[in-house]
């Protein structure tokens, strides 16, 4: 009995970032977030750091933030800020 070998070497990346919706207040800030097919209010910004890198090839130009959620949830998101959209970085 033969068996299918799986393909060895193939890299597969994690923690891929996925679009979410995001709706800031006055100052830019995430106010609320779509997870889950459910808005949740932010109740706390727990920490944000920004990332400006690789210049030379590709801009690569990103505001994260640390949330705390209505309901005790944790999430990270960014604003990508060559093009607006915002993600979910997976932990």
């Amino acid at each position: 009995m033969s068996r299918a070998k799986k393909p060895i070497g193939r890299i597969r990346p994690l923690n891929r970032p996925r679009p979410v919706r995001v709706d800031t207040n006055e100052h830019g800030m995430p106010a609320r977030v779509r997870a889950r097919d459910r808005w949740k209010r932010v109740e706390v910004v727990l920490d944000m750091w920004r990332i400006d890198d690789e210049w030379w090839r590709e801009p690569i130009s990103r505001a994260y933030y640390t949330l705390l959620l209505e309901g005790g949830g944790h999430l990270t998101i960014y604003e990508d800020l060559v093009d607006g959209r915002w993600c979910f970085q997976p932990e």
